[in-house]
């Protein structure tokens, strides 16, 4: 243990040192297209020869509030060689995309989050069997985005290359099968476990408030993320585009019901939680559990990369992209990853019983910890879980449709290649000097723009594997609220 936190300060301190010295963050995407055999840095003396390569790790559609690359660093010096690798995100290429993802603060979060937040639960846990999920921190940096000085791009997280180990993203466009399915949720539930446990620690029981937070985990309660801010305004530009889609395919049953919802129970469709309405559950949620957000390990490894075999089973599995984290409900995670990636066959067959594993598994993690429920039963978690639909369909219906429409993706493309063909904006910028911390809200009209753009990019009837998805998605939730 001692070895591997030992190896754990090396590499933060190389990538720290390699990347202030080379302002490396802003360059990644000219070297991985341009110096594509590489780069060698021969003036870091305590490294000695450093080759550096840099290749793109996922494409836009993939990923949208990041650009990503795997680095690896060769460290040739004397007769000793040694090879370090790291996953880095900076912030999108495409203008658009940029402008939403600083307004919005989701590197900041997620940077408070591996640097803070998860510290804090493996000081909480240690001598704990459970385990959390996620990759290491090696090295962070925030540029802010000042007019005529500064645009952002030497903002970076560095985490641990899990591809370099076996992991991969499954397959977004087949849908997650049961097995990935049992693997992600009983990943979410030890994580869950984790955060509640945290939660209850912080939580004053006199007013249920979280008034004992470590000062390093304010932000949980201090920044607001884009869904908090935003949720009302989304649900609202989504649900015109299902209404849309159950007129296109015949269904007016269905979009009468949507219509309903939208203008008599918006506030069981959007639910912005506090510790208090969530219960004896209230946790730290993950905020954007979907296929893209988690990189599964099989048990043949040679089978990496996308591939569609039914031998392809999943042993590991690490939770990524901490950028809309939360306090919430758990059954938000889950029904968000149910509605926008499992296939439609493995909710029809097995959602009570993936749904009775979790609830099983948290019990069990709690119990471990000492936690009691306060009398919580599987059957209210059952009450939760239809209560709680509604909002999943509409947020997981959205990251559904935006993950599997390629449209999405050249919309996108199109909209930078017009942005790029203006004069510089300062729409979002500070000047030296400006504390933006003071500042930020978390609203970004940046961020509710391209949602809308992408929204109105494609009809959701023309992909025929997302035009079944959804149509199955709306008539499950709509089964699960008029069935007797």
């Amino acid at each position: 243990m001692a070895d591997l936190g030992k190896e754990l300060a090396e590499q933060q301190l190389f990538w720290k040192t390699l990347f202030e010295e080379k302002k490396l963050a802003p360059k990644l995407a000219l070297l991985a297209t341009v110096h594509v055999d590489g780069i060698t840095y021969d003036d870091i003396p305590q490294y000695g020869q450093v080759h550096v390569l840099v290749q793109s790790a996922s494409t836009l559609g993939d990923n949208f509030m990041s650009d990503t690359f795997t680095v690896s660093a060769r460290l040739q010096r004397r007769y000793t060689t040694k090879t370090y690798r790291t996953f880095a995100k900076v912030l999108p290429s495409n203008l658009l995309l940029r402008q939403a993802a600083y307004e919005s603060h989701t590197h900041h979060h997620e940077m408070h989050m591996y640097l803070h937040f998860f510290g804090l639960l493996r000081e909480m846990h240690v001598g704990k069997t459970i385990t959390l999920d996620v990759p290491d921190i090696y090295y962070v940096n925030i540029e802010e985005i000042v007019q005529d000085k500064t645009d952002g791009s030497g903002t970076c997280i560095l985490l641990e290359d899990l591809s370099s180990q076996g992991y991969c993203m499954s397959d977004k466009f087949g849908g997650a099968d049961y097995r990935h399915c049992h693997m992600a949720l009983t990943s979410l539930a030890h994580y869950h476990a984790l955060t509640l446990n945290a939660v209850r620690k912080w939580q004053d029981p006199s007013t249920g408030e979280l008034s004992n937070l470590p000062h390093s985990a304010k932000f949980i309660t201090q920044e607001k993320t884009i869904y908090e801010l935003s949720a009302v305004q989304i649900a609202k530009d989504f649900s015109k585009r299902l209404i849309e889609f159950t007129q296109d395919v015949k269904r007016p049953d269905l979009a009468e019901w949507l219509q309903k919802l939208m203008d008599d129970r918006l506030s069981e469709v959007v639910l912005v939680d506090t510790v208090q309405s969530c219960g004896p559950l209230a946790c730290i949620l993950h905020g954007d559990f979907w296929n893209n957000n988690m990189l599964f390990k099989y048990a043949d490894e040679a089978q990496q990369g996308g591939s569609e075999s039914t031998d392809n089973i999943p042993v590991s599995l690490k939770l990524i992209d901490f950028q809309l984290s939360r306090v919430g409900h758990p059954v938000t995670d889950i029904l968000y990853f149910m509605y926008a990636s499992a296939k439609p066959e493995v909710r029809q067959h097995h959602m009570q019983g993936l749904l009775r594993h979790y609830f099983d598994t948290l019990t069990a993690d709690l119990q471990l910890f000492g936690v009691a429920l306060h009398y919580y039963t599987w059957q209210d978690f059952l009450n939760d879980y239809k209560k709680r639909s509604l909002m999943a369909l509409f947020f997981g219906g959205l990251i559904m449709s935006m993950g599997l429409a390629k449209a999405v993706v050249s919309t996108m493309q199109h909209l930078d290649e017009e942005e790029h063909l203006k004069e510089p904006i300062s729409k979002g910028t500070v000047n030296e000097g400006e504390k933006q911390e003071d500042e930020f809200s978390g609203k970004s009209a940046s961020f509710e723009e391209t949602l809308k753009n992408m929204m109105t990019s494609h009809e959701l009837n023309d992909n025929p594997i997302l035009a079944d998805r959804l149509l199955k998605l709306i008539t499950e939730v709509h089964s699960l609220h008029n069935s007797s």
